[in-house]
């Protein structure tokens, strides 16, 4: 299934030395037409390359990215002091990534990024509704015949019900749902795809939601294929969906800040809390790597123990 992606060249930057203009731009076209980078990591990757060819411009004298050293580079990472650790180490990630491509085009005599140390990531475990406050979130979708609420509630649904990203959500077609087999087709990162079921309990409100979404473009005169839609009939961007939930949450009096993400980590804790595998909860989530879903491991220890202290008598 491909993807329509923008043209690299809107990624460009429009300042500084024309060759390490120039440089960024391949870069950013090796990465969407080779390594599929998704429209979000190329505008990240331009944004942060962006910054390091200001700084060089201002204070290296626009010197080539060949000609820069370990001690240029770790210049620019000290000024970034100000900044949360964990957009430190994704720009300083960027720029390693960056030069191991100038390293592949055989332009450097040798890489000085290869050195650049990346800070260290605060370790915080994600953050999960408890059932009782998924339960009063995600309501009833086939009492809602008007497009909108209805859509908000399968929406909510949706989220819990498969642990999707945001932006796969937002890219998401009818082609892409098997009623038969109750599974849905998924992109995910760099272009893979994965395949989710979404459950019994959403095949009613799926197909209810379908038949009030078909009037509601009737109503527009308009078609698409996307799932969601916003109030003009187009379809419905991450930043709608994350209004959409923020709203939900606040309507339910749920005090903790809640996003798309934090429902994604909430079907995972609930999957491993009923005893699922920790390697199929990897698959449903598209983890390229066990480590990454191995955080959940941590937190269902801090819930048994919870549940130690609350219920055992000699606690």
């Amino acid at each position: 299934m491909s993807r329509s992606q923008p043209e690299p060249a809107s990624q460009t930057p429009t300042r500084g030395n024309r060759a390490n203009v120039d440089l960024i731009a391949a870069f950013l076209r090796y990465m969407q037409l080779e390594r599929h980078a998704s429209p979000n990591t190329l505008t990240a990757y331009r944004n942060d390359l962006e910054g390091l060819l200001e700084y060089v411009d201002l204070r290296l004298s626009s010197q080539d990215w060949g000609a820069l050293t370990l001690s240029d580079l770790t210049g620019f990472v000290r000024r970034l002091k100000g900044l949360k650790a964990t957009s430190t180490a994704r720009k300083v990630s960027t720029i390693r990534r960056f030069y191991k491509y100038l390293d592949r085009e055989g332009l450097l005599e040798q890489n000085p990024a290869g050195y650049l140390e990346i800070p260290r990531k605060e370790k915080k475990l994600p953050t999960f509704l408890t059932i009782d406050d998924a339960l009063r979130l995600v309501t009833d979708v086939t009492n809602q015949n008007d497009y909108l609420p209805c859509r908000d509630a399968m929406l909510l649904r949706w989220f819990y019900s498969t642990g999707m990203r945001v932006g796969e959500v937002e890219r998401l077609t009818i082609a892409d749902l098997d009623f038969d087999q109750q599974l849905v087709v998924v992109e995910g990162k760099g272009n893979k795809q994965r395949m989710i079921p979404f459950g019994e309990n959403c095949v009613a409100p799926l197909q209810h939601y379908l038949a009030v979404r078909a009037a509601f473009l009737e109503e527009k005169g308009h078609q698409t294929t996307a799932l969601f839609l916003n109030t003009r009939a187009n379809r419905l961007g991450s930043r709608g969906m994350r209004t959409i939930v923020a709203e939900a949450v606040a309507a339910v009096g749920i005090h903790y800040p809640v996003s798309p993400h934090t429902l994604r980590h909430t079907f995972a804790t609930h999957l491993l809390e009923s005893g699922a595998d920790i390697r199929a909860i990897q698959e449903l989530l598209g983890h390229a790597t066990l480590s990454t879903t191995q955080k959940y491991t941590h937190l269902d220890a801090d819930y048994l123990m919870k549940v130690y202290d609350r219920c055992h008598p000699r606690a």
